[in-house]
């Protein structure tokens, strides 16, 4: 592992007291008011530039975490989503667009809506910034496919357990661990099923498939459609970031997966999300490069004994 010495996994249960009165707590009216979470657009203070390389450096050996299709639903097959444009997804109910759906949360006392997928049958991954912003988001809910599917669906949301970053993100704000795990009891993965975890891989000639709940630029964004924007990787400015080229989703997207191959198999892999841009407008945006810090902030959260 590479990071600071003194960085570490800190997180936050739901709270006892809330009880059942948060599975209401999203009303079709709350989902409407709730904001689209701002795409950061300036690195954090005391952050400086540094000179651009052709990729970052690898940290250790690859690993990944395998992925898995819902039981009953269809696998997307090869060609039929778009690969140029942002555009929106053409089903998100076949696989792996199952796996993402909007993340509604509070802030601060306000309602926000991000994005997020799902890569094991309790874990969710979305940005750092969508789980603490100055404090640890509450009501979070999660809404596979959203708004594809009905309230009688057995997988139309569920509520959270706990939610759970690195100190470098929450003490530092450091670009590089800008993303954030929700646990839920529920396992939302057993039905609408997850993606592959994967981290120290080569950014040379990597494609992304982003995918998202974008609500600027607008048009032709209005975040209630499940977007994805296929690019390949950039350099990025902020060390321990990747960019995505032709992607121009903006705020909504936090917290949304680059979803990538491996070894020659189908994009089913987190690699990255949407983090960050320099400017809204751009066709380029940010995200952590994934390193062995992933997993280990994965663990954490499946650790029963993390999770009080």
């Amino acid at each position: 592992m590479t990071e600071h010495h003194e960085n570490r996994v800190v997180g936050s249960g739901r709270p006892a007291s809330v009880g059942d009165l948060e599975e209401e707590h999203w009303t079709e009216e709350r989902r409407r008011a709730a904001k689209p979470v701002p795409l950061p657009t300036e690195r954090p203070p005391g952050e400086q530039p540094v000179a651009e390389e052709a990729e970052p450096a690898e940290r250790g050996p690859t690993g990944h975490l395998p992925p898995n299709p819902p039981p009953k639903e269809q696998k997307e097959t090869t060609g039929e989503q778009a690969e140029s444009d942002a555009s929106p997804v053409l089903n998100p109910l076949v696989y792996p667009y199952t796996t993402c759906g909007k993340l509604f949360f509070t802030q601060n006392g306000s309602g926000f809506a991000g994005s997020a997928a799902m890569v094991a049958p309790n874990v969710l991954l979305t940005a750092g910034h969508c789980v603490y912003n100055g404090g640890w988001s509450t009501n979070v809910a999660f809404f596979p496919s959203y708004p594809k599917r009905a309230a009688s669906d057995p997988a139309y949301h569920f509520t959270y357990s706990h939610v759970a970053a690195w100190t470098a993100w929450t003490q530092n704000g450091n670009r590089a661990f800008d993303y954030g795990m929700v646990w839920f009891d529920s396992a939302p993965g057993n039905t609408v099923g997850w993606l592959g975890l994967l981290w120290n891989v080569s950014t040379t000639g990597r494609v992304w498939d982003a995918v998202g709940y974008p609500a600027t630029p607008a048009p032709p964004f209005d975040g209630n459609t499940m977007d994805e924007a296929v690019g390949t990787f950039t350099a990025s400015s902020v060390p321990g970031t990747v960019g995505l080229t032709n992607d121009q989703m903006e705020h909504g997207s936090s917290g949304g997966p680059w979803i990538t191959d491996f070894n020659g198999s189908p994009r089913e892999y987190a690699n990255g999300l949407q983090s960050f841009h320099i400017n809204d407008g751009d066709s380029v945006e940010y995200g952590p490069y994934f390193t062995d810090a992933v997993k280990g902030l994965f663990d954490w959260i499946s650790n029963p004994a993390n999770r009080h």
